[in-house]
C-alpha cells in the first residue's frame, strides 16, 4: 500500500502506538556533513542534510553536463522530488512530498530565494556551471532509518535523473555526523573531478589569444540570442505607460511604470506597487480568455552585452512568475528579450528608465469572458468542473 502523509498525522498516530507524545518522536537539530547513500551518476551529489524541527533539509549539488536548460520542479508538479521509504523496506511504504526549493544558485549568483508556488522554473545553463540548491521536506521521524531521494513520478526506474537511494538517515548521536570542514572538503574534490567546471589558468597570465576567442564566441552568442527576438531594432518611439486595463491595446507594446529594478538587480524595487501593475495585466487575461501576452525585458545601455540579455529575460521571467501565482496559465504568457539594445528614444545615451518590462497583448480574435451567471440556478450549483492545465 502506498501512502503520502504529512508530518503532524505521521508523528501523532505513531506516538500513540508507541506511547511517547509527539515531542519525544523527534530529535533536537543536528545536520550530517557526510551523507551515505548510492547514486548512478557522477555529476551531482548531496552536499549535507539538516533536520530541523519541522523540516529535512536536503542540500544538493550538481554540474551541468551540457548547454541548455536546467529546470527545477516546484511540489505541485509531477516531476518534483520526494523522499520515500526503500520499496524493499516491507510494510507501510511512506513518501515525503516537496515542500519547496529554496536558495537556486547557479555558478554562486542566487537565482531564486525559494520555489514553492510555481510548477516550475527554468535557467539557461552551460556545460559546466556549478548549480546548488536546497530541498526542503517535512522532518524525518528518527524511527526510519534510510530514504531514496527520487526525482519525479517513476523517476527510481531513470537512471539519468539525479536519483539518491538508500540514504542513512543518522541520529544526532551518531559518530558519522562529520564537520562542515567534511562537507567543504567534499565539495572542493567533487568540483575538482571536472576539468571543465573552470577555465585553466596557465602561469597565472590569461592567454590573450584564448580571451579574445572567448569573446568573440560570447559574442556570437549574443548576436544569436538577439536574432531570435522580434523587433530587436532600436525603436523610435516611447511606449505609453500602462495605468489600467484602458492602456492595454491589441498588439502594441506598453510599459509597466510601477515595475522598476536596480542596476543588475532581477528583484522589482517597490515590489507592491509593481505586483499592482502585474495584476492588472492578469486582469486583463482573465477577461479576455482567448489573449496571450508578450512580456519585453530590457536593459540599460551600459555594461556587457551578452550579460545584459541574460538580464533582461530574468527581468521579464520575473514578471511571469508573478502572472502564473496570479492563475495565468505558464504557456498564454511569452518572453522576448533584448538587454539594452532598444533604449527609449529620451535615454540612448543611457538611463534608468531602460531597465523595464513592456507587455504586448496578442488578441486573436479574443473575445470577452462571459459574465458570471447571478440567477438562482447558478447560485445553488454545487458542481464543479476542474481541468488540469499542464505547463511548460
Amino acid at each position: 500500500m502506498k501512502t503520502i502523509i504529512n508530518l503532524p498525522f505521521l508523528c501523532l498516530t505513531f506516538a500513540l502506538l508507541l506511547g511517547f507524545n509527539s515531542a519525544k518522536a523527534i530529535e533536537p537539530n543536528y545536520t550530517d556533513f557526510l551523507p551515505k547513500y548510492r547514486k548512478f551518476k557522477a555529476h551531482f551529489q548531496i552536499d549535507k542534510i539538516e533536520y530541523r524541527d519541522k523540516r529535512t533539509i536536503v542540500s544538493f549539488r550538481q554540474i551541468a553536463q551540457e548547454d541548455g536548460t536546467t529546470t527545477f520542479y516546484g511540489g505541485s508538479h509531477p516531476d518534483s522530488w520526494y523522499l520515500r521509504t526503500p520499496p524493499r523496506m516491507k510494510g507501510l511504504e511512506i513518501q515525503f512530498k516537496l515542500l519547496e526549493i529554496q536558495n537556486i544558485i547557479i555558478n554562486g549568483a542566487n537565482k531564486m530565494a525559494t520555489l514553492t508556488h510555481l510548477p516550475e522554473v527554468d535557467y539557461e545553463t552551460k556545460r559546466g556551471d556549478v548549480i546548488t540548491y536546497d530541498l526542503h521536506f517535512v522532518r524525518i521521524p528518527n524511527y526510519i532509518r534510510m530514504v531514496d531521494l527520487v526525482q519525479g513520478e517513476n523517476g527510481d526506474l531513470d537512471e539519468e535523473k539525479a536519483n539518491c537511494f538508500d540514504i542513512q538517515v543518522k541520529g544526532k548521536d551518531s559518530p558519522l555526523l562529520g564537520t562542515p570542514e567534511n562537507t567543504d572538503a567534499m565539495s572542493k574534490r567533487f568540483e575538482q573531478a571536472f576539468t571543465y567546471v573552470n577555465p585553466k589558468v596557465v602561469n597565472n597570465t590569461p592567454d590573450s589569444k584564448l580571451a579574445a576567442a572567448e569573446k568573440e564566441a560570447q559574442q556570437a552568442k549574443y548576436k544569436n540570442l538577439l536574432s531570435e527576438q522580434t523587433n530587436a531594432e532600436p525603436i523610435n518611439y516611447s511606449p505609453k505607460a500602462m495605468i489600467s486595463m484602458a492602456d492595454i491595446t491589441c498588439s502594441e507594446r506598453v510599459i509597466m511604470p510601477d515595475v522598476h529594478f536596480r542596476d543588475n538587480e532581477t528583484a522589482f524595487f517597490g515590489r507592491v506597487k509593481a505586483v499592482d501593475n502585474i495584476k492588472i495585466v492578469a486582469q486583463y487575461l482573465k477577461n479576455y480568455p482567448d489573449a496571450t501576452v508578450r512580456l519585453h525585458g530590457h536593459t540599460d545601455i551600459k555594461g556587457d552585452e551578452y550579460k545584459n540579455l541574460e538580464l533582461s529575460k530574468e527581468r521579464a521571467m520575473a514578471v511571469k512568475r508573478e502572472l502564473v501565482l496570479m492563475g495565468i496559465p505558464y504557456e498564454r504568457v511569452e518572453i522576448f528579450f533584448y538587454g539594452g539594445s532598444q533604449p527609449l528614444p529620451e535615454f540612448r545615451q543611457g538611463g534608468d528608465s531602460n531597465r523595464r518590462v513592456e507587455i504586448e497583448a496578442i488578441c486573436n480574435k479574443s473575445k470577452p469572458a462571459p459574465a458570471p451567471k447571478t440567477d438562482a440556478a447558478a447560485d445553488n450549483k454545487n458542481q464543479v468542473d476542474i481541468k488540469n492545465v499542464k505547463t511548460n
